[in-house]
């Protein structure tokens, strides 16, 4: 039987960092065990033959768009435009509520 991958205390307490987290002991202790199965889990593609799969960075049949030169973008909306439904503008720019302190 193969070793279960658990993630080490100071890894879960970086990846909190990261997360911008706290952790107590035992939430510390879950999330070692919940990423540990997560990672073995995920593990299992390795058993997968992907050599038949194109590699790629997307799923989804979307492109570029992209116009020559001197040809008038018809999807671009004015600066009136795009202020035009805000609740709150203050000349051409959106007012929003702070989020950060």
């Amino acid at each position: 039987m193969a070793k279960k991958t658990e993630l080490s205390k100071k890894e879960i307490l970086h990846l909190a960092h990261l997360a911008r987290l706290t952790l107590n002991e035992a939430e510390i202790e879950t999330y070692q065990r919940q990423l540990g199965e997560t990672i073995e889990y995920v593990k299992n593609l390795d058993e997968l033959d992907t050599t038949p799969v194109k590699p790629t960075n997307s799923v989804v049949n979307l492109k570029n768009v992209s116009y020559e030169d001197g040809t008038e973008n018809r999807k671009e909306l004015s600066v009136a435009e795009a202020v035009s439904n805000a609740k709150h503008t203050k000349d051409t720019e959106f007012v929003v509520d702070r989020i950060m302190e």
